[in-house]
Parts: C-alpha cells; structure tokens; sequence
C-alpha cells in the first residue's frame, strides 16, 4: 500500500506543476502524451464497409504489470460496484477487493443492475484494497428500483454516447444519444435501455462477425487504433501497451461498430475513399498542439482533458522512487516524482453542449451625479 501512497503523491506533484511552471498546459516535448505519440507508428489500414481501422503499434512499451478490465474483475469477484448509501443517480462506489492487482476502467463502460444502468464519464485505476466514487450517467430511463449491487454483465456504449458522457454533456444529452443509439441498434423499450440494445442476440451476433474481420489483421504488438468512418477520422483509443489492448479490444471495435456500423441507411453504406496513413499521423500530430489540463485523480489514475487542436481525455499513472536524507541511507525518506506512464488515450469529436450557460443579470444603471457648487471660497 505504501507504493500507491506514494504514487498518488507524485501525481499530486506532477499534477500541481514543478518549478512554478503552468500546471494548465503540460510542455510542448518531455510529456507524457508526446512521448507517447514519438514511439507510436501508424501500421496499414483494416477496412470493413465504410469503417477503416488503422493499427498503432509503439516501438517499445510499458507494462503496468498487475491490472485488470473490469470484465476480469468482475469474473475474479475482486471487483464490486454498489449504490450509495443514499442512492444518487450520478455516482457509485467501485470497490476493488483484490490485495495486490489494480483494476481499470473505461469511460464509456456500462455496468447494469443497481437503481438503474449507468455509464462511466471518465476512466479510472482503482489501486488494491480501496474504494472509489466515481461520476455515472444513466443510460435507462424510468426504473429508479432494484437491489444495491451492479450485476456481472457490462458492456460499451456507442461511441457518440462515450463522447457525450466522457465531455460531460450533461444527462438530458446523453439520454437523446442513446434514444438515438437504441433507434439505430433496432431497440424500442419504454425505458430506452441501452444495455438491453446491446445485449440483443442480433447485435451481438453482428457485432462479433464484424470483429472477425478485424481482429486477425491487427499487427502483432498492437496497442490501439485510430477508426476512420468514411473518409472522415472519429477517434482513436490507444493504450500503454500490447496486453491492455488485448484485453479491451472487443468492447473498443464494438463502441465504433455499433455507432458507424450497425443499422446504417443503405445510402450510407456507400464507401467513399478513406483516410491514408499520412492523414491519421496528420491527425494524432495535432496532439502536439492541443491543450492539456490536469482534470480529476481517480483512484490512483491521473486524469487529463485535451482541448484545442484535438479533444479527448488521457489517464495517466506515476511511479515515484523513495529517496533516503541522509547519504548514509538511514533515516525517513522522502518521495521522489517519478515517470508519468499513460494508461489510455481517447480522442474524440468535440461535444458542444446545447443548453445554455448561466444568465449573467446586465448591471443596473447608475444615476448620473449631480453637480456641486464650488466651495464659497474657490470662486
């Protein structure tokens, strides 16, 4: 537990700015994101209908070591969301029971059972033996009962509906997504249940079948994608390396298939050209630009949100190094920032909300003031 202490101290540091720099913008080179991008390689493109993946591959990679999706902790019973004790619709409580492994989390997610079906806003790395509350959005309208645990079965929403949720669009918003999702997956339910879409036998036949075509022509080593819908790029999800990807793979082609895929008119289905690989670097190049502003901790997991010349939102996780006061190695230590690693980058389309802000009242007029005389004996 002392390595998570301390790893939440040097993203606290990390986060906060180091020698009085602007915490609001992390440095054009030295970064995490752009470190990142310098060792990333855009491989040839896997085309399925009007949908193109194009494979990221990095020329060498971290390895977090001991982490979990949610699907494998769920399947362990290391991992446990429930209500709390008030039940809120926007928030639950994840509880990772495992000792020593930590658990990630996709924005995006869907967790069903509880008061109602959610989706995560935001990713999230729950350290060993702890408790995190994390921002929801609900995702079935009108049951408000049931018990206080979430049940075994999670899927991925579309991906308009993680952008929605992801850029905190705010509930109205992402209900109308998912009336629009569930319109496009065949689903009509009272409740607008976007679990229940996906869960459909069909869709998931679908979705599996499309998979296959994608899945065996991804390189070996690859660590994310950039997904082009037509000739136009929609996002990228990469990751820290090889074996994360693996792991969530299915449920990233599923969050772009069934927005761009399933349930297409048929005058969409025509295939106009794609982007070329010199377009998705053009497009990941804009990173460099981009702002990057330290947003939330989650858990142990650092979270950033890109704005600018790309939107998206990458999780971050800091190793820290104890450093010994005295030379001879004795006495207390202290904690050293370490290296910044990301866990996971979601770039996506910018989401601009259509309510209003607040109504700023116009200032009321001022009386004009009165002329004085001038003192008797100033004149």
């Amino acid at each position: 537990m002392r390595a998570f202490i301390a790893a939440v101290l040097s993203l606290l540091i990390a986060a906060g700015g180091v020698g009085g720099q602007d915490s609001s913008r992390i440095a054009p080179s030295g970064n995490v994101l752009t470190e990142y991008l310098d060792r990333a390689n855009i491989h040839p493109p896997v085309r399925v209908g009007r949908l193109t993946v194009f494979p990221v591959v990095l020329t060498d990679s971290h390895r977090l070591g001991d982490v979990l999706t949610m699907d494998q902790a769920l399947r362990r019973g290391v991992l446990v969301i429930e209500e709390l004790e008030s039940a809120q619709v926007g928030r639950a409580r994840f509880v990772n029971k495992s000792s020593r492994q930590m658990i990630f989390l996709m924005a995006g997610e869907v967790v069903t059972g509880g008061r109602q079906n959610r989706t995560l806003t935001t990713d999230a790395l729950l350290a060993p033996d702890s408790a995190t509350i994390l921002p929801m959005y609900c995702v079935q309208k009108g049951r408000w009962e049931g018990k206080a645990d979430f049940g075994g079965h999670n899927y991925v929403a579309p991906q308009a509906v993680r952008e929605r949720a992801a850029q905190k669009a705010g509930q109205d918003e992402t209900w109308a997504e998912v009336a629009r999702a569930n319109r496009r997956l065949g689903s009509a339910t009272a409740s607008e249940d976007l679990a229940e879409a996906m869960a459909s036998p069909e869709n998931l036949r679908q979705l599996d079948e499309l998979r296959k075509r994608i899945t065996p022509r991804l390189p070996e080593g690859c660590v994310g994608v950039v997904v082009s819908d037509g000739g136009r790029i929609v996002g990228a999800d990469l990751f820290n390396d090889p074996d994360l990807f693996a792991a969530m793979r299915d449920k990233v082609l599923n969050s772009y298939l069934s927005q761009y895929h399933l349930g297409a008119a048929p005058e969409h289905r025509i295939v106009p050209e794609p982007p070329s690989q010199n377009d998705v670097r053009d497009y990941l190049q804009a990173c460099y630009r981009a702002r990057v502003t330290a947003a939330d901790m989650r858990g142990v997991g650092q979270v950033w949100d890109i704005r600018g010349a790309r939107d998206g939102q990458m999780l971050t996780y800091g190793t820290s190094l104890p450093v010994p006061l005295r030379g001879d190695g004795r006495g207390p230590g202290i904690v050293r920032p370490g290296r910044q690693y990301m866990v996971h980058l979601a770039l996506m389309q910018r989401v601009v909300p259509v309510k209003p802000g607040p109504i700023v009242p116009m200032p009321r007029p001022m009386p004009r003031p009165r002329p004085m005389p001038w003192p008797e004996e100033d004149r």
